[in-house]
């Protein structure tokens, strides 16, 4: 039976109506998922964002030099450092004999448990086996103020460098000669690394320092000849079984290169908080 002209255009209405229907529905979830890759995205880039807090920089020979420190979005350090300007390896002989103190920015002080960084150049090396040019970077855990306070090596002060830090608050590798051994005014004990050999030749090594009873200070040195490499470095150091303080602790130092300034940074990274 022929079905009047008014079905045939109600039909029509209903067919495209349900086409309207199903493609609003499918922009609408198009749009949904657009937004929510969108919102994702903003989110992880938001959760990488990098934050950079830089001491005051400090004339250093020739050159410049300054602390830094990258906190991520979550509060946690990612490298704390100090940085040359190419221009500190025009000239060495203007760099000072004694320490250079680098401040820190607040931010580092509040997130780590380094108090300054002190930089010392070794035109000659010094003993046991780091008998060439060097740089020795100590982070200090002490203010600059305590670090100053410690004196010079004799039978009345033997008892303060000798004092060493109880069992597990210093790497079980880690060791250290008896008396004067190794012991400097203003720095303190230092520590080094066992079996040696597996240093030499010297290129770069973690050296770590006490005084009365204390872990004091974390000391990357490196040689000039490494630092005017490019170099590219990084490498993992022991740690203690206990820490003195609850906070975040490096266990990677890093020597690198800047490709477009030149500039050598020279970082503690890979933070764990203890």
């Amino acid at each position: 039976m022929k079905k009047p002209l008014f079905y045939h255009c109600a039909f029509l209405l209903f067919l495209g109506a349900m086409i309207s229907s199903c493609s609003t529905n499918e922009e609408a979830e198009v749009s949904s998922e657009a937004n929510l890759v969108l919102e994702n995205a903003v989110a992880k880039k938001e959760k990488e964002k990098i934050n950079v807090f830089k001491g005051p920089q400090v004339q250093y020979g020739a050159g410049k030099a300054r602390s830094w420190i990258s906190i991520d979005a979550e509060g946690k350090p990612v490298e704390i450092a100090l940085t040359f300007t190419q221009e500190v390896f025009d000239d060495l002989e203007s760099l000072s004999p004694t320490a250079t103190v680098l401040p820190l920015h607040q931010k580092a002080r509040e997130v780590t448990p380094f108090e300054h960084i002190g930089v010392n150049w070794s035109p000659h090396g010094h003993l046991p086996v780091f008998l060439v040019p060097h740089f020795d970077l100590h982070f200090y855990m002490i203010t600059n103020e305590e670090r100053l306070a410690i004196p010079e090596y004799s039978p009345e002060t033997d008892a303060l460098f000798n004092n060493y830090p109880p069992a597990g608050y210093m790497p079980e590798n880690y060791v250290t000669p008896p008396g004067e051994g190794s012991v400097y005014p203003q720095m303190g004990k230092h520590w080094l690394p066992m079996p040696l050999e597996n240093y030499l030749p010297f290129t770069s090594i973690m050296v770590l320092g006490s005084y009365n009873g204390e872990f004091t200070f974390i000391e990357p040195m490196m040689t000039l000849d490494m630092l005017m490499s490019s170099p590219d470095f990084s490498d993992s150091f022991a740690q203690p079984e206990y820490f003195q303080e609850s906070t975040y602790y490096p266990t990677v130092y890093n020597i690198y290169e800047d490709p477009e300034t030149l500039d050598i940074h020279v970082t503690l990274s890979d933070f764990v908080l203890r």
